[in-house]
């Protein structure tokens, strides 16, 4: 390995190591968590993904603003700042009182986690890389934030069996403050340049401009954010419904938990096979397959009854186009749109998709409990070909296209 390639391969596994963290203790363990807290509180289970819903809305809108930081000031200022506050808002949940200050807390949690996890990580690595490195870098960190579920789940459920939801919580924040803290500062510390106002990059000069022509970008834009919000929505509905919607399909909880594991494998194996031959498409080729993953989930789970079968195509097939969807997530803004402003860019379409995937789970549940499980899902398979349509409204670089993905 030459110097080169290590001195970019430390960042992005240290990246990965956080972003398994990050999720991990911010995202993941609230699932595991949940019905403790709602047990203690004495609420019903839909108050507290009420106040998650609130959460992750209100920490979408912080998007554009952290994007704007790192580009203008560097992702290691902003991601070693964000563990810090991460690691305050942990302790600020484990020591809420009642409905008003554990939402406040989950809010404070949400808001800090756009300063570490996958938007913020994705713009550190286009800061170090050049554009046309940073689709191999993205992928290799993703590959290892795929773990974050397969890991943290199983702590989490280890930790709270010996010992209250609260200390679960201080226990993570100690975590983030002792390891992802001094990764932040370590592993970014001579590469992470800011990409905004006319500063240093680094990486090919060339690399910056972006491969859309300026008419085109705000056309671009808008069909790109749609297409997020279509896949997200479906994706949001049956991450924190899971269970409850395989139940409602006729499955046993045993199965729907059991299926549920094999989304991170099946997340991970598809960024490995990306990473290796990956390369030779383009990122819109990436988010077609994709959509088109998800769509044949949807019909497995519809058409081919309540087997186990059935459920653990679906798991499979679902988590694989949810593994290429976060690899671009962070590579089609960059390969349309090129590395300036990157981190804004990416907080601006943060902000729309997470407003629509934090009432996501809601609505779905309107319609299984209205129209039941087969509507549901129908329409769900419905947003992933409408995606997919979208995807190919997206205009097109002159010059750059793989072959697999042209008009």
């Amino acid at each position: 390995m030459s110097r080169g390639s290590r001195s970019i391969a430390i960042p992005i596994i240290g990246l990965g190591v956080t972003q398994i963290v990050g999720y991990g203790t911010l995202y993941y363990a609230f699932a595991v968590l949940e019905p403790y807290i709602s047990r203690e509180f004495g609420w019903p289970s839909s108050w507290s993904f009420g106040c998650l819903s609130l959460a992750l809305l209100i920490g979408g809108l912080a998007g554009p603003l952290a994007g704007r930081l790192i580009d203008e000031r560097g992702a290691r200022l902003i991601m070693s700042w964000g563990s810090i506050a991460s690691s305050i808002a942990l302790v600020a949940l484990a020591a809420s009182q009642n409905l008003v200050t554990f939402a406040l807390a989950l809010i404070i949690v949400e808001v800090t986690s756009v300063l570490v996890l996958y938007d913020a990580a994705f713009a550190a690595i286009s800061q170090i890389t050049g554009r046309q490195a940073a689709r191999r870098a993205i992928t290799q960190m993703t590959l290892l934030g795929g773990f974050a579920s397969t890991v943290f789940w199983p702590i989490t459920h280890l930790l709270v069996e010996t010992m209250d939801w609260r200390s679960v919580y201080l226990v993570f924040a100690v975590v983030n403050l002792v390891l992802c803290l001094p990764l932040h500062l370590w592993v970014l510390r001579r590469t992470a340049s800011p990409t905004a106002n006319g500063l240093t990059l680094s990486g090919e000069d060339g690399d910056e401009l972006p491969t859309l022509p300026p008419g085109q970008r705000v056309r671009a834009m808008l069909w790109l954010i749609a297409y997020f919000c279509l896949t997200g929505f479906v994706y949001s509905s049956f991450n924190i419904q899971w269970v409850s919607a395989l139940q409602n399909a006729g499955f046993t909880p045993a199965v729907a938990v059991g299926v549920g594991v094999l989304m991170g494998p099946s997340q991970v194996a598809i960024r490995f096979l990306d990473m290796l031959f990956g390369k030779t498409l383009h990122p819109l080729a990436t988010g077609a397959i994709s959509s088109l993953f998800l769509i044949v989930a949807l019909a497995a789970l519809m058409l081919a009854g309540a087997g186990v079968a059935a459920a653990v195509v679906f798991a499979i097939l679902f988590g694989l186009s949810q593994g290429l969807s976060s690899i671009v997530r962070g590579t089609i803004p960059l390969a349309l749109f090129g590395r300036s402003g990157y981190g804004a860019r990416l907080g601006r379409i943060s902000a729309i998709s997470v407003a629509v995937k934090s009432c996501a789970p809601f609505v779905f549940a309107l319609f299984m409990g209205s129209a039941g499980p087969t509507v549901a899902f129908a329409v769900s398979a419905g947003l992933a070909i409408l995606s997919l349509v979208v995807l190919r409204l997206i205009p097109r670089p002159r010059t750059g296209m793989a072959p697999t993905f042209s008009r």
